[in-house]
């Protein structure tokens, strides 16, 4: 049996813990939701690491590679609620986030991903969507999930 912390009176995090109950129900694996006062749930639980399990989403940036790190690497980062790390990721941390060919801190950040794949420390549910709204006439420019904005070919449709 897993416990998962939520937020009490967080309606998408409740929608979100019953389904991961739902769906972990389906392979023989028991959840219990545990909801505690949202006003403390990163203070007394999260930050402190008093889960076994919890979900909640993490905001995007336009710098994923070096933007992403905090979550892994080191151990003791504010962001790293799972106390775990590989002592490999900082090394490609460090490369990925100097290297300045997009193509070769690609490959790295491939590196990263299969460092990150051999001890899953964080499974992601679902992508959020992006959302943007542009002046009319831009072109190249709006919502990515897998993508990097080109800004060579960003600009004005004449």
């Amino acid at each position: 049996m897993l416990t998962m912390t939520i937020p009490a009176e967080t309606a998408t995090n409740k929608q979100r813990a019953v389904q991961v109950q739902a769906d972990l129900k389906d392979v023989g694996v028991t959840v219990e939701l545990n909801e505690v006062p949202a006003a403390g749930f990163f203070s007394d639980y999260v930050i402190p690491g008093d889960f076994e399990m919890t979900g909640f989403s993490w905001a995007g940036t336009a710098f994923p590679i070096s933007s992403s790190e905090a979550l892994f690497s080191p151990v003791d980062s504010e962001s790293n609620f799972t106390g775990i790390t590989d002592e490999s990721l900082s090394g490609l941390y460090d490369q990925a986030n100097t290297e300045l060919d997009p193509e070769a801190r690609l490959k790295i950040a491939d590196k990263i991903d299969k460092v990150l794949a051999a001890y899953v420390p964080i499974i992601p549910l679902a992508p959020l969507p992006n959302v943007y709204a542009v002046k009319d006439g831009l072109v190249n420019y709006g919502a990515e999930q897998f993508e990097t904005v080109d800004w060579t070919i960003v600009g004005w449709k004449i």
